[in-house]
């Protein structure tokens, strides 16, 4: 049977019908990633809510609001925190039980998968109460860079997963490299050495281009999914974090707007330590962007939800894995990558709305 022939079918009577608008039951037990569309959007939607209380209004509002505005503010944070770990941690569940029935996947990748998802769900419990030490969050790193590339690697051979496969990758590597710079920085430190901290600098020069690529891989993929959601929300989304960016750079001044006081507390550090030869402004401007622009894949109408909650999920972590709820978003990102890869019928779907969207548009 031809792939028309799948999907649009005679009934009876001669008229067609096209199958994606049947009830599940008629066409059979819906794919795990159809059947988790609910979960996964709205994981990626209290992800970027989280992510944007965490890393800019709670820490922004210190010394740029009364003491009662801050302790609401950070509790409030932290509710949502805590919220977004139970969430996250369902949904990493959720995925390895899904995966370990997917007899598609490759059994290697499956099993790296489910045992990084675990180690990441054990590691990351500590850090909702205190900060994690140092071997812990080198665990998560590492933890959560295997899960990306295991899943970039095997997500890679399907066409409507390709794309996500490149994010994952171009995002582990920049965790990768932002661990070897906080190791050789902390070696240089220990050892005075001078050419141990300029060799960190340069791999931490070396993540901020990972992510920088990782990002801009994903503003194409929003590009091509249409015209006003897609383009027009990706360019929305690097406008409002040129402006945040500027705003932080403006912060600094004694003049400056409440906003941009906030601004430049919350993201001043952003760069991080070591920080970056000569991309400071564009590691800062990387924090908004991953969060609008997730905020605009978690959004995307008409899509197979798999998809852009991957991709939402995804530029949320933003490669720096050391994090617990970051480390938790990128091996959820990397399980259901995997599992979008191996559903034909979240591929079909993908491909004939691609082409139906293209014919609408020209």
């Amino acid at each position: 049977m031809s792939t028309a022939d799948a999907i649009r079918e005679e009934t009876p009577s001669g008229e067609a019908r096209d199958e994606r608008t049947q009830p599940a039951r008629s066409r059979g037990p819906a794919s795990p990633t159809l059947r988790a569309a609910w979960y996964l959007r709205a994981a990626a939607l209290a992800a970027v809510v989280a992510g944007a209380a965490g890393v800019i209004v709670a820490p922004g509002v210190r010394g740029n609001a009364s003491e009662h505005v801050v302790e609401l503010v950070e509790r409030s944070s932290s509710v949502l925190a805590i919220f977004l770990a139970v969430v996250l941690a369902g949904l990493v569940v959720w995925g390895a039980t899904e995966l370990a029935r997917a007899q598609h996947a490759g059994v290697a990748s499956r099993v790296v998968l489910v045992v990084a998802g675990a180690a990441v769900v054990a590691a990351s419990a500590p850090g909702l109460r205190d900060r994690l030490p140092p071997f812990l969050a080198m665990l998560l790193s590492a933890a959560a860079a295997v899960a990306c590339m295991v899943s970039a690697w095997a997500s890679a051979r399907a066409p409507h997963t390709r794309a996500i496969a490149g994010v994952l990758l171009a995002f582990a590597f920049a965790s990768v490299a932002r661990l070897g710079a906080w190791e050789l920085a902390t070696a240089a430190g220990d050892r005075a050495s001078v050419q141990l901290y300029s060799m960190s600098r340069g791999l931490a020069t070396a993540g901020v281009l990972f992510e920088a690529f990782g990002q801009l891989v994903a503003v194409t993929w929003l590009g091509a999914r249409s015209k006003l959601a897609g383009q027009v929300g990706s360019t929305l989304a690097l406008v409002g974090a040129f402006v945040i960016t500027y705003g932080v750079a403006r912060g600094m001044h004694s003049g400056a707007a409440l906003w941009q006081a906030v601004l430049h507390t919350a993201l001043a550090d952003a760069p991080g330590v070591p920080p970056p030869y000569g991309l400071d402004a564009l590691a800062t401007f990387l924090v908004p962007a991953s969060l609008l622009l997730a905020l605009v894949a978690a959004a995307q109408p008409k899509q197979v939800v798999a998809l852009v909650a991957t991709v939402a999920l995804a530029l949320v972590s933003r490669g720096a894995f050391d994090a617990p709820l970051r480390a938790l978003c990128g091996v959820a990102a990397a399980q259901w990558a995997l599992l979008a890869c191996v559903d034909e019928r979240a591929m079909w779907r993908t491909l004939i709305d691609d082409r139906q969207r293209r014919v609408d548009e020209a």
